[in-house]
C-alpha cells in the first residue's frame, strides 16, 4: 500500500493541492522543463540498477515514471496554474524505492473536457483516462500512456496512487481502486512504489 503518511508523499500533495501560491521546492525535487525531468528520471533508473534491482522492474519502473511525467508538461503547456514543472523526488524506504511525481497544472477533468466535453467529473475522467484510449491533446493520435501505465501496474506489481481533482486512482499488489480524494489535488500527482521482493 502506498504510504500517503510518509513525508514525501505529504509534501507532494501538499505541494499540488494548495490553492493560493504554490510552497517552494528545493532546486533538487524542481524539475522545470521535461529535460531535466528526463536526466532525473535517468540517474534514479542508473542507481537502482547498481542496487541489483531486476533490469526488467527498474525499466518498466522508468517507463511509468516518464509517461507520467510527460504528461505533466505536454498536457499543460502554457496552462500552469502558477509554477510551470513538477516535484520529482524518491526515497529508500523499508518497503522499496517511494517516488513522487506533483504538478501545478490543470488536472486530468479538464484537460480531457477538451475532447470529451460530456465527462461529468473528476472521477469520470480519471476512470476515462486509465482505461480508454484517448487524448487530451486533439487532434493528435494518442493516448494510450495511462492506459498503459495501468497494465504496468497489473502485471509487475508496482504499486500507485494517482490523484487529481477529488479522485484517485490506487494500485496495490495488483489490486485496483477507485477513491475519493480529499483535499482535492488541484493538478496531478503520482505516487509510486517500487517494492522490494
Amino acid at each position: 500500500m502506498i504510504p500517503l503518511s510518509h513525508p514525501l508523499t505529504k509534501e507532494a500533495l501538499l505541494w499540488s493541492s494548495e490553492a493560493n501560491e504554490s510552497p517552494p521546492l528545493s532546486p533538487a525535487q524542481w524539475c522545470e522543463t521535461k529535460d531535466i525531468l528526463r536526466a532525473r528520471i535517468d540517474s534514479l533508473t542508473i542507481r537502482l540498477l547498481q542496487q541489483n534491482i531486476a533490469e526488467d522492474r527498474v525499466r518498466l519502473f522508468d517507463a511509468v515514471l516518464s509517461e507520467i511525467g510527460s504528461n505533466a508538461f505536454d498536457h499543460n503547456i502554457g496552462q500552469w496554474r502558477d509554477t510551470p514543472g513538477v516535484l520529482f523526488d524518491s526515497k529508500a524506504t523499508d518497503d522499496g524505492i517511494l517516488c513522487v511525481l506533483a504538478d501545478r497544472g490543470q488536472g486530468l477533468h479538464t484537460t480531457l473536457s477538451r475532447v470529451r466535453p460530456a465527462l461529468k467529473n473528476d472521477a469520470e475522467a480519471l476512470r476515462v483516462a486509465f482505461t480508454e484510449s484517448i487524448s487530451g491533446r486533439a487532434p493528435e493520435q494518442r493516448g494510450n500512456g495511462l492506459k498503459f501505465v495501468r497494465s504496468i501496474l497489473l502485471e509487475d506489481g508496482i504499486d500507485l496512487w494517482y490523484g487529481s481533482g477529488n479522485a484517485a486512482y490506487a494500485v496495490a499488489k495488483r489490486v485496483e481502486e477507485w477513491l475519493p480524494c480529499d483535499p482535492p489535488v488541484l493538478g496531478c500527482t503520482a505516487i509510486l512504489l517500487l517494492r522490494n521482493l
